[in-house]
């Protein structure tokens, strides 16, 4: 009868240990699925901020179109460079 105690007691023991592995790992992946919200979330604000550069960028070129003067023209150039880095920066950012 002892032997068969002792099966039992191993049975239980591993299975408690099956639950607790069971535990930690639901517990990681709801860690990891609240990073993965997160994540869509920013990706979702910098799609927003990239659409907003594009406008900005087309109201530069019809700008442009317009006749500017030599220091207009070169500040909306350093502009318009200034947008593309940050255009850069938020599709780098969503290859990450």
């Amino acid at each position: 009868m002892a032997k068969f105690d002792d099966k039992w007691a191993r049975i239980f023991k591993k299975i408690q240990l099956i639950l607790d592995k069971n535990q930690k790992l639901e517990e990681h992946n709801e860690s990891l699925l609240q990073k993965i919200h997160t994540l869509e979330k920013q990706i979702e604000e910098q799609n927003k901020e990239k659409e907003s550069l594009k406008e900005q960028i087309q109201y530069i070129k019809a700008a442009k179109e317009v006749h500017l003067s030599e220091k207009e023209r070169a500040m909306t150039k350093q502009q318009l460079k200034e947008f593309m880095d940050e255009i850069d920066e938020c599709l780098a950012k969503l290859i990450q």
